[in-house]
C-alpha cells in the first residue's frame, strides 16, 4: 500500500511540478550544452597555445644555437689571434735575445783581443827591456 501511496504521490506531483520539471531539465541541458561547448573551446585554446609555445621554444632553442656557434667561432678566432701575437712576441723576444747575446759575445771577444794584444806587447817590451 506505501507503493500505491508513493505512486499517487509521484503522479500528483507530475500533475503539478510536470511543466517546471520539463522546463528546468531543459535549462540544465542547455547550461550542460553549454558548458561543455566552452570548455571544448577552451580547450582547442589551450591547444593551440600549446602549440604555438612548442613552435616558439624550437625557434629561440634554435637560436641561442645558433648564437652559441657564433659565439664559440668568434672566441676560436680571438684565441688564434692572441697565440698568434704572442708566437710573434716569442719570435721577437729570442731574436731580441740572441742579439744582445751575440753583441756582448763580440764584446766580449774584442775585449779578451785587446787583451791578448796587450798580452803580447807587454811581453815584447819585457824581453826588449831584458836585453
Amino acid at each position: 500500500m506505501a507503493e500505491k501511496n508513493n505512486d499517487s504521490v509521484d503522479q500528483i506531483r507530475d500533475i503539478l511540478f510536470g511543466e517546471q520539471t520539463k522546463n528546468i531539465e531543459k535549462k540544465f541541458a542547455q547550461l550542460e550544452a553549454d558548458i561543455n561547448s566552452q570548455f571544448n573551446g577552451i580547450k582547442k585554446q589551450l591547444d593551440a597555445l600549446n602549440k604555438q609555445l612548442s613552435q616558439n621554444l624550437k625557434k629561440v632553442e634554435s637560436t641561442q644555437t645558433q648564437n652559441l656557434s657564433d659565439l664559440q667561432a668568434d672566441q676560436n678566432e680571438q684565441m688564434q689571434a692572441i697565440e698568434s701575437s704572442l708566437k710573434n712576441r716569442i719570435i721577437e723576444t729570442e731574436a731580441s735575445i740572441l742579439g744582445e747575446l751575440q753583441e756582448r759575445a763580440n764584446d766580449l771577444d774584442h775585449r779578451l783581443t785587446h787583451r791578448s794584444e796587450l798580452s803580447d806587447l807587454l811581453k815584447k817590451m819585457a824581453d826588449q827591456i831584458a836585453e
